[in-house]
């Protein structure tokens, strides 16, 4: 499976996670922060996209661009996945946006992914590239378990997009996964015994929704 770290890449990808990881960081600031982390992520995965040439009338002459063969599908695992799948749209414009809601149940010895809630299209162009944002890569169960989802529609080239990925989800996801492709801003040792990445950023959804889970 291969990694990109944007934040080993692009120096203001390390501007952005500063604030998302601040505890100080308000609603509105997170939000800003998490949408431009999306930004960042898609512009550094755009090479993931199959694209065909065009030629384009300027005032002067006709120049020779780029442009998506299918657009991209951007899935977005709900809550804070919406935010950060906000970045995603501004890059792509054209793309199109699923939505999935999975459910952590918490057991001895790991974490069980419930879906609740899909909203995807019945079939994936197989040329579209699939970017599944969530911010935070923690176990990886629900990532690996929307891969499969998106896979038996037909996709053939899918992207895991997180703002932080630990260690150990890496390794789960490449081991279910290995044609997966993952671009993080960051990489962190370790989760603690709620399967909470550490140092991270706290819980994404709370800080970017403004409502705590309960």
């Amino acid at each position: 499976m291969r990694v990109r770290v944007v934040g080993e890449e692009v120096p203001v990808a390390r501007v952005v996670l500063a604030r998302l990881r601040d505890k100080t960081t308000g609603v509105a600031g997170f939000r800003r922060a998490l949408r431009l982390a999306g930004v960042l992520l898609a512009a550094a995965a755009s090479g993931e996209v199959e694209y065909r040439r065009v030629r384009v009338e300027t005032p002067l002459g006709v120049a020779e661009e780029l442009e998506p063969v299918e657009p991209p599908l951007v899935v977005a695992i709900l809550g804070a996945g919406v935010v950060l799948a906000e970045g995603f749209l501004e890059v792509f414009e054209d793309a199109r946006l699923g939505l999935l809601a999975a459910r952590r149940v918490e057991e001895e010895g790991g974490v069980r992914v419930e879906v609740y809630y899909s909203r995807l299209p019945a079939r994936v162009h197989p040329r579209a590239t699939v970017f599944i944002v969530d911010p935070m890569l923690a176990t990886a169960s629900t990532a690996s378990r929307t891969v499969e989802e998106v896979k038996a529609r037909g996709a053939e080239r899918v992207v895991v997009a997180s703002v932080i990925a630990a260690r150990e989800g890496l390794l789960r996801l490449a081991e279910a996964h290995p044609d997966v492709s993952v671009y993080t801003l960051a990489v962190d040792p370790k989760l603690d015994d709620r399967f909470f990445i550490v140092p991270g950023l706290g819980d994404a959804g709370d800080r970017s929704l403004g409502v705590e889970s309960g």
